[in-house]
């Protein structure tokens, strides 16, 4: 978690990027990833200030185990000063422990987007796919949860306003918008509408463009 420091920028990460899109599809198959064909709607991951904070995490982390397809998982979520995001524990289950950084307890319009990573964390458990490295298994757990229609809120998690910058997980916010773009052509949404943060769209546009780029690449340039 890049909080009030520097954001990487680019596509440092794109080579393992495409590698995990095509172990996605190899292990789901086409008809197994249409049925992620709606994206987290932001109606079931908004958290107010009102809502208690325990109560509404534990509300939000049901809603993403629904959406990847969990029924028998159970988040148990808590808080604590820490380095990274969120650290999940990823036993045998069927409960599953995920510590989250205390500085959600007051930004806690991103805890949607801190939980999807880690709920990304326990559905791949599941499937048994991983990659050999951690840092490749984090960049893997990063685009599945993106191209499986919970990482637009990892993206829009992104801002940069000085002491107040964050960006959440391993991508860099154009390497999110090009994994959201890839979403978008096969499933054809558009996630720029559920953008709070302008420097999220900014960065959509950007992979989006490039996203766009790899049509015009052989082999696919003539098709």
């Amino acid at each position: 978690m890049a909080a009030g420091g520097p954001v990487e920028h680019g596509f440092p990460h794109l080579d393992t990027v495409r590698s995990a899109v095509t172990a996605l599809y190899r292990r789901l198959s086409e008809d197994g990833l249409r049925t992620f064909a709606a994206s987290v709607a932001p109606a079931e991951v908004t958290f107010g200030d009102e809502e208690d904070l325990h109560l509404g995490a534990q509300r939000v982390a049901r809603e993403l185990v629904r959406h990847f397809r969990l029924p028998d998982a159970r988040l148990i979520v808590c808080f604590r000063e820490m380095t990274h995001a969120a650290e999940v524990e990823l036993a045998a289950g069927p409960e599953y422990f995920v510590e989250l950084n205390d500085r959600f307890r007051t930004h806690r319009r991103d805890i949607g987007a801190a939980l999807a990573h880690e709920v990304a964390h326990v559905y791949l458990h599941r499937l048994g796919l991983e990659f050999p490295t951690t840092a490749g298994n984090e960049i893997l757990t990063d685009t599945v949860t993106t191209y499986l229609g919970a990482g637009w809120l990892l993206l829009d998690a992104y801002r940069e306003h000085g002491e107040a910058s964050q960006k959440l997980g391993y991508l860099t916010p154009e390497e999110f918008g090009y994994v959201l773009a890839k979403r978008a052509a096969v499933f054809g949404e558009d996630p720029a509408v559920w953008f709070t943060s302008p420097q999220a769209y900014t960065a959509y546009v950007a992979g989006r463009d490039r996203a766009r780029a790899d049509e015009r690449r052989a082999p696919l340039a003539a098709a």
